[in-house]
């Protein structure tokens, strides 16, 4: 039997259980980054290859046997999945997915699944170190006291590390938050607890009408002293924050992005850091990734002769990483895969994990 989704969709989540190609007996999974963490134990039968890396030009010939791929951040590319003919079943082993060509899924008959919410709190937390580490310039600091006697000699830093004056309180903040999921959501709640002044919703951009309760775009950047991105990434966010959205800024703004690079400008945002339009800024995310010295404007090669970037901090994309993220993703992706393989994925403790299924784009995030 096929089972109508539970929120009164007319469409069909799940059918029966999937059928095994012939001359399978089980599942064979492939799992391309398990670098990161291991997965949670199975309880359907299953063979499985695993991969500590993977590298791009390598996916193709290690999926090629699979029914079920499972990904970290690493890019499937439908190029690498018209090489498996078996596969059934893309399990994203994160939250962002936004480089998944849903299209191709959903016309291949390829389920596609994620773990959604998994790292909220862990996010959350990272968003307000960086906001701190920018705000206190806790960085510069540091290296100071690290490096050389200035502490001694001056007996103060402040105005070596703060030359236009002390920097802003919390109470003295109003936060613009760009992107109003559950993430954002959640460090909305945690800057109100602290006492932000204000914290702003930022509209779509270019939206005709404002929501109740958001800010156009173009006020949050104008009125905010800090600036948090969390939004999607999607072909109408990449560079959403450029160089015409930096100078709107005020001088005391700081950016903080731990939504995905390629949302803030990379080259925009070292100009203006470089040539003082803004405060300082934080990045979780790069546009390309791994990243080192001269690899982003945003890391420029110093022994090299590059121009430093000053107040930049980033960090390797690791505002997730928490046991209790870790636990979430094992037990959701664990959820998800086994209520496919069992045809359980109208179950509604799981349908909001499923992307692609039946040929359709159940959700685009």
């Amino acid at each position: 039997m096929t089972a109508l989704a539970p929120n009164g969709d007319s469409g069909w989540l799940q059918q029966e259980p999937p059928a095994l190609p012939p001359s399978y007996d089980k599942h064979h999974i492939v799992f391309l980054e398990a670098v990161h963490f291991p997965l949670a134990k199975l309880p359907f039968p299953y063979t499985i290859d695993t991969y500590s890396k993977t590298k791009p030009d390598e996916i193709a010939e290690r999926i090629k046997n699979a029914t079920i791929v499972i990904a970290n951040v690493i890019d499937v590319k439908p190029s690498d999945m018209d090489n498996a003919p078996h596969l059934q079943l893309l399990a994203i082993l994160a939250t962002g997915m936004g480089w998944v060509d849903k299209e191709y899924c959903a016309k291949r008959g390829i389920t596609v699944v994620n773990t959604p919410a998994a790292n909220i709190d862990a996010v959350s937390e990272h968003f307000l170190a960086l906001y701190f580490a920018v705000r206190k310039r806790i960085g510069i600091v540091d290296e100071i006291v690290h490096t050389s006697d200035d502490w001694i000699q001056t007996n103060s830093l402040t105005k070596r590390v703060w030359p236009l004056g002390p920097p802003l309180g919390i109470k003295q903040e109003i936060l613009g938050i760009i992107g109003y999921g559950a993430l954002g959501k959640n460090i909305e709640c945690l800057c109100k607890m602290l006492g932000f002044k204000e914290i702003l919703i930022a509209e779509r951009k270019g939206a005709k009408e404002v929501r109740e309760g958001r800010t156009r775009l173009e006020d949050v950047l104008l009125r905010s002293t800090t600036i948090c991105v969390v939004c999607p990434r999607a072909l109408d966010t990449i560079n959403l924050i450029d160089e015409a959205e930096l100078e709107r800024m005020k001088p005391e703004t700081i950016v903080i992005n731990v939504a995905r690079g390629g949302i803030v400008n990379e080259a925009a945002l070292a100009k203006a850091l470089k040539e003082g339009w803004i405060f300082g800024a934080a990045t979780d995310v790069l546009d390309n990734e791994p990243g080192g010295p001269g690899t982003t404007p945003l890391l420029p090669d110093v022994e090299n002769d590059e121009e430093e970037v000053p107040n930049m901090i980033v960090t390797t994309h690791v505002a997730w990483f928490s046991g209790a993220t870790i636990e979430n993703l094992q037990n959701i992706n664990r959820d998800a895969m086994t209520a496919y393989v069992e045809g359980r994925l109208y179950d509604s403790k799981i349908k909001h994990c499923v992307a692609v299924h039946d040929g359709r784009i159940w959700k685009e995030s």
